[in-house]
């Protein structure tokens, strides 16, 4: 079952209800790549598209990027494709694992709103695409930024969304994989729990 999404820019999408809902994160992703990042033409990945909105909010606002967005849930990879449409953007969409995702050509600029929580904290839910958006089930940080080291350009940016009480994790791990920090972006939620966007370029 579907569930309709208003957009900043009186366009309606769609998000499955047994899904983790949209929250400000998406628009806060997209506030901070849109004012961050020059250039009229790059290159995006996004990591674990979901329902496509991220990729297709920064379509709208930059329709000169070529965006990629890799999903590993085929019905999610459905609803973005058909959310395309609806939104009158131009992203694209495609099924895949990060663990494995290996790119013939390098983006510029990658992103992703990852699993938050570690796969044995807290309570899983029982509905699967749910516990996937939300716990670490079919890829944690580690995987996320060895997916970033594998297909960002050499002078590219990543731009990962994380609860601030991982940050200390995503430092150490992507020191781990030759990344580094450039900068850090907070936002303070509606639910009182800080979220951070991390910038990060190779080491």
């Amino acid at each position: 079952m579907l569930t309709p999404v208003q957009l900043p820019f009186n366009k309606i999408i769609n998000q499955s209800k047994d899904g983790h809902s949209i929250t400000s994160d998406s628009a806060f992703l997209v506030e901070t790549i849109t004012k961050q990042v020059l250039g009229q033409n790059n290159d995006v990945l996004e990591l674990g598209s979901g329902n496509g909105i991220v990729s297709i909010m920064l379509s709208h606002y930059h329709p000169n990027w070529k965006i990629l967005g890799i999903e590993i849930q085929n019905h999610l990879v459905i609803l973005s494709n058909d959310n395309v449409r609806l939104s009158e953007t131009s992203p694209s969409f495609m099924e895949a694992d990060l663990r494995k995702f290996t790119s013939s050509r390098k983006y510029d600029i990658i992103i992703s709103n990852p699993p938050y929580f570690p796969n044995k904290k807290g309570r899983i839910s029982p509905i699967e695409e749910r516990a996937i958006s939300r716990h670490e089930i079919t890829c944690n940080m580690m995987d996320i930024l060895e997916c970033v080291k594998r297909n960002l350009k050499e002078k590219g940016n990543a731009f990962i969304l994380y609860p601030q009480n991982r940050e200390d994790d995503l430092v150490n791990f992507a020191k781990k994989v030759d990344l580094k920090v450039m900068k850090k972006f907070v936002l303070d939620s509606e639910k009182n729990k800080s979220k951070i966007i991390v910038e990060l370029v190779h080491a």
